[in-house]
């Protein structure tokens, strides 16, 4: 049986990636992903009409990529989107960008203050893309964030979107993102 060589999907978000970390394209959007997977112990606070639409446009996209690997869908949980919400809020307004806030708490810890328990948890954050099928691609294409995503034991989630219309560059940068995405994903 004859192989095609794949495509390297992943090359153009690793490049976004390290030229993010590096300064090397300061105008590229930016990708992080992490997982941190804790056995603990389930999971409700109302997102906005706009912020609903924004969610189950990812969703859709990044469902039917599930579907594909063969996986159940994830399900939009209260609790979830107000822990994406939060970062995603705190990231625009407090000019950073990572998985750990600025007081050093990590994701796992936003998902506890919701008052989800899970057994699984991980998340991906992105800044700087404009809209909600542009976030979804670069994620897809990411082999990290891809990981997250097509992760057949994680169940709910929770996708923000924060604009920041002032937002400045951050150190490195030349440009700033404006847009600071964030998906949690998880599993009671």
């Amino acid at each position: 049986m004859s192989r095609s060589m794949p495509k390297p999907s992943w090359l153009k978000p690793l490049a976004v990636v390290l030229a993010g970390m590096f300064g090397y394209d300061p105008a590229a959007p930016a990708l992080a992903n992490a997982t941190d997977v804790i056995l603990e112990a389930s999971s409700a606070s109302a997102a906005s009409p706009s912020a609903m639409v924004t969610a189950k446009e990812v969703l859709g996209i990044l469902n039917a990529a599930r579907a594909k690997a063969g996986c159940g869908p994830l399900k939009i949980n209260s609790k979830l989107m107000s822990a994406a919400k939060t970062h995603a809020t705190n990231m625009a307004q407090k000019d950073f960008f990572g998985h750990a806030n600025k007081d050093g708490s990590k994701f796992s810890n936003r998902v506890k203050r919701q008052g989800y328990k899970y057994r699984m948890v991980a998340e991906n954050i992105a800044a700087g893309q404009a809209t909600a099928r542009q976030v979804a691609n670069d994620w897809l294409g990411s082999a990290g964030h891809r990981r997250n995503i097509l992760n057949c034991k994680l169940k709910d989630t929770g996708v923000a979107v924060a604009y920041q219309a002032s937002d400045k560059p951050m150190m490195g940068n030349s440009k700033p993102f404006y847009y600071y995405w964030v998906q949690v994903f998880a599993s009671p």
